[in-house]
C-alpha cells in the first residue's frame, strides 16, 4: 500500500468522482465511510447489533479487521473530485489455503483479535457461508481476491459507485493473475496469482450489483437460517433482504 497518491483506476460520472487504490494517508477516512454506512445499514450488522449506538466496540473491531486488510494494497476508494473526500470503499483481501497448522484469514482474526461477540457473529457468519463451498477445489485454485466489504455514503447512493469499485475490483485482480501491478501491494503477496474475485452480496441493492458485474452465484443462504442474541437475522432485517449470495468472478 502507498503512503499516498494512490494508483488512479478511473473517473465517473464526468470526471466528477475518481477511483484510486487505498493509501495510508487516506486510509482512516476510508474507514469512516464504514462508520457512516455499512455498520448502520448492511443486512449482517443490523443482525448482528454492530449497528446499535452502544457496540462500539464492534465497530472498533471491524475497523481493525479492514485496516489490516488494506495492507494487502488491494483496496479501492472512491472520491468526490471538488471536495477531495471519499464517498466509497471496497475493502478487498487476497485469500489462500495458509500454510499447515494455521488458520485462515477470517477465523485467525476472530479467535485473536475481534473483542465484541457482535463483530465475532457477524465473522462466525462470513465463515460459515464461505465454508459451504470450497471455491478453490471448485475451481481449482489456490489464490482469490475477496471483495470484503462494500460501502457507499448515504450521501452518494444510486450514482453506481458501488459497481465501479466492483468493476474494477475485478480489473485489478485480473492484472495481479497476470503478474502486473504487484509493485503496490504487500511485499509478502507479490508471488500470489489470485483467480477469481468473490463476494457475499448481503442486500437485494449488492445482489443487483453482482448481476451488473457478471458474477455467478454459488450459493443463496437464507437469512432464518441464522440467529444472533435470541433472534434469527431476518427478524432484524429488512424483508428486501431474505437471503445473503456467494458469488464469483472467474478468470
Amino acid at each position: 500500500m502507498r503512503k499516498e497518491n494512490g494508483r488512479l483506476w478511473g473517473k465517473l460520472n464526468d470526471g466528477k468522482f475518481e477511483v484510486r487504490s487505498v493509501t495510508q494517508a487516506d486510509l482512516e477516512e476510508a474507514l469512516d465511510v464504514l462508520d457512516s454506512s455499512f455498520f448502520l445499514n448492511e443486512s449482517v450488522s443490523i443482525a448482528c447489533e454492530i449497528n446499535l449506538p452502544e457496540n462500539n466496540q464492534a465497530r472498533l473491531d471491524l475497523r481493525e479487521l479492514c485496516r489490516i486488510t488494506a495492507l494487502d494494497g488491494i483496496s479501492l476508494l472512491v472520491k468526490d473530485v471538488e471536495t477531495g473526500r471519499v464517498v466509497s470503499v471496497s475493502f478487498n483481501k487476497l485469500q489462500f489455503t495458509p500454510p499447515p497448522g494455521e488458520d485462515h484469514f477470517f477465523l485467525k482474526f476472530r479467535n485473536e483479535s475481534a473483542k465484541s461477540p457482535q463483530a465475532r457473529g457477524l465473522m462466525d457468519f462470513m465463515i460459515e457461508v464461505d465454508g459451504r463451498t470450497d471455491v478453490c477445489a471448485m475451481y481449482n485454485m489456490d489464490c482469490f481476491c475477496e471483495l470484503m466489504f462494500l460501502a457507499t455514503l448515504p450521501s452518494h447512493e444510486r450514482l453506481g459507485l458501488g459497481r465501479s469499485l466492483s468493476q474494477f475490483t475485478i480489473q485489478l485482480t485480473q492484472e495481479l493473475a497476470d503478474g502486473k501491478g504487484t509493485e503496490d501491494i504487500d511485499e509478502k503477496l507479490r508471488s500470489k496469482r489470485p483467480a477469481a474475485v468473490t463476494a457475499l452480496w448481503t442486500s437485494s441493492f449488492s445482489q443487483k450489483v453482482g448481476k451488473a458485474t457478471n458474477f455467478k452465484v454459488l450459493n443463496a443462504i437464507s437469512y432464518s437460517e441464522f440467529e444472533y442474541n435470541g433472534k434469527r437475522f431476518d427478524e432484524r432485517i429488512s424483508s428486501l433482504h431474505k437471503f445473503c449470495e456467494h458469488v464469483i468472478y472467474k478468470f
